[in-house]
């Protein structure tokens, strides 16, 4: 009977692998819970980042490509954003750990176990300080895209006439072509897509309005008609042939076909019937 315990000894083992596995359980909770909060923090805080990402590319594309003035909210937003973050996640966790058991304060969440467990009321303010900053930066950012969408419709509209002028003229100055060309493919493509990169953006659209610059006289009717001296009835036929109407001679004056053959582009460009 040595091997055998007696009854207080086998109550205090009882006792003390109780206290044991409880401890056990209540350090998993407790890591449970901390990976939670600090899971909840990365989330909110990568939401965040995106969104100051964001921000930039909008403001650096239409301060330096546009030349347009950023609104003056940006860089309170972009503080608030630096003060959401500042917590680092040695503080956070020491936060989590230190009041993880606050029963009173606490918030109370499913995680993807299944198991309750807790917003810490750090992690609480700290979510709610990175939510009001994203809130800031997002209505920052929508008053520049608004503005960068009223530049490029502005753009759309002059690249447009003059493809159509283009058109009519067959595209003889090659060089300008592809310049609008590009100029479409960005104002329709790249200028509101926030994950290319601002500097080439700026860079590119650079380029394609030193070209567009270069080409005055191709970019409109008007700008078309001032440098040859063409008269409003010779720009209107030419409009007419750029929507692929059909012109007959007994349509155009003398004066016209006089304007269009000292023009090298309109005479080599437009044909009439008979």
């Amino acid at each position: 009977m040595s091997g055998t315990q007696s009854l207080p000894t086998a109550v205090d083992a009882l006792e003390d692998k109780a206290r044991e596995h409880k401890q056990a359980q209540n350090t998993e909770y407790h890591v449970s819970v901390a990976r939670h909060n600090i899971r909840e923090i990365n989330s909110e805080l990568a939401d965040l980042e995106e969104s100051v990402r964001d921000l930039r590319y909008y403001k650096t594309v239409f301060v330096e490509a546009f030349d347009g003035s950023a609104p003056t909210m940006v860089s309170s937003a972009v503080q608030a954003a630096e003060n959401a973050v500042e917590v680092t996640q040695d503080e956070l966790l020491a936060n989590i750990q230190n009041n993880a058991m606050d029963e009173g304060e606490t918030v109370h969440e499913e995680d993807l176990t299944g198991l309750e467990v807790e917003l810490t009321p750090e992690v609480k303010k700290q979510r709610s300080q990175i939510r009001s900053a994203k809130q800031m930066i997002e209505n920052v950012s929508e008053n520049i895209q608004t503005k960068l969408e009223s530049k490029r419709d502005t753009w759309s509209t002059r690249v447009s006439a003059a493809e159509e002028l283009q058109k009519i003229l067959g595209s003889q100055n090659s060089d300008f072509a592809r310049t609008l060309n590009h100029m479409h493919q960005l104002l329709t493509r790249d200028l509101m897509d926030s994950s290319e990169n601002a500097s080439r953006f700026v860079s590119e659209w650079g380029n394609a309005t030193d070209n567009w610059e270069e080409h005055q006289s191709l970019q409109s009717f008007d700008d078309f008609k001032e440098k040859h001296d063409l008269s409003d009835s010779t720009i209107e036929d030419v409009k007419t042939l750029s929507k692929s109407q059909q012109l007959t001679l007994a349509d155009v004056s003398m004066d016209t076909l006089e304007e269009m053959k000292r023009v090298d582009e309109l005479e080599s460009a437009v044909e009439l019937s008979l």
